[in-house]
């Protein structure tokens, strides 16, 4: 889904702003004329595998909702999101293939540690310091991958599901210049998709394990064709839950 669900905001306040909503910055050509500074491709560290739950919901009724939703949470932690952990050698061979100076970086980024920027914000302008890092990663530019939920999404109504589960899965992109820690391409990407059939089969779920699975490609694939600015297709599902997010947004 193209448009931001109020996760993914949250996400985009974390990452790149304290008070100003970061709107996507569209990759340029100009992006891959420099040949001469290295990029450093990193990635934050994947989240757990989880249930997501929106809606109006009382501290009992998301105990209730939680306990009901454990048996999924548990066949998360089995679900195959190598797509998504992939997804540093794919940016940096993608680079590689523009003739661009990258290191991969295999350590990931511990964002907890970092300091804020603290000389300007706003609007493209990362909101944590990554200056640092360009000493420590011999760079001049950081493209950072930031993997934000991983699993599934239900709407609630108390304790009411108003909705099956659908697999969710949301990833931001940062490409950083770590001279002024300016944002040189940013996108947020969610991708929320239909479980085909039954989804209530205890205990593997296969049909909402697909649903996961498609999710997290089209996640993948479409924050690599942002970064390297090639078409993609959302699938009905992403295209029929951008809607919703759209006006979740703009709430």
């Amino acid at each position: 889904m193209r448009s931001l669900s109020k996760l993914a905001l949250i996400g985009m306040v974390a990452l790149s702003g304290c008070a100003v909503i970061q709107k996507p910055i569209p990759a340029s050509p100009a992006l891959f004329t420099d040949r001469e500074s290295t990029v450093a491709v990193v990635m934050t560290k994947m989240p757990e595998p989880a249930a997501r739950m929106t809606g109006a919901q009382g501290i009992l009724d998301i105990a209730i909702n939680r306990g009901l939703a454990k048996p999924i949470v548990e066949r998360l932690q089995k679900q195959d999101f190598s797509t998504v952990a992939a997804l540093p050698k794919k940016m940096a061979e993608g680079l590689e293939s523009r003739q661009m100076k990258t290191v991969l970086i295999q350590e990931p980024l511990d964002v907890a540690t970092m300091s804020q920027f603290t000389e300007g914000s706003g609007e493209g302008i990362a909101r944590l310091d990554y200056r640092p890092l360009a000493k420590k990663y011999d760079a001049q530019r950081l493209l950072v991958l930031s993997p934000m939920w991983l699993g599934t999404t239900r709407a609630y109504h108390g304790f009411l599901p108003l909705g099956a589960p659908s697999g969710y899965v949301a990833i931001v992109g940062q490409l950083v210049d770590l001279k002024t820690n300016k944002l040189l391409w940013y996108q947020s990407i969610e991708s929320s998709q239909f479980a085909a059939g039954d989804w209530d089969e205890a205990p593997e779920y296969s049909n909402l394990m697909k649903a996961v699975s498609s999710s997290t490609d089209d996640a993948a694939n479409r924050l690599r064709a942002s970064l390297f600015m090639e078409g993609t297709t959302p699938t009905v599902a992403s295209a029929a839950a951008a809607t919703t997010t759209t006006a979740a947004a703009q709430q």
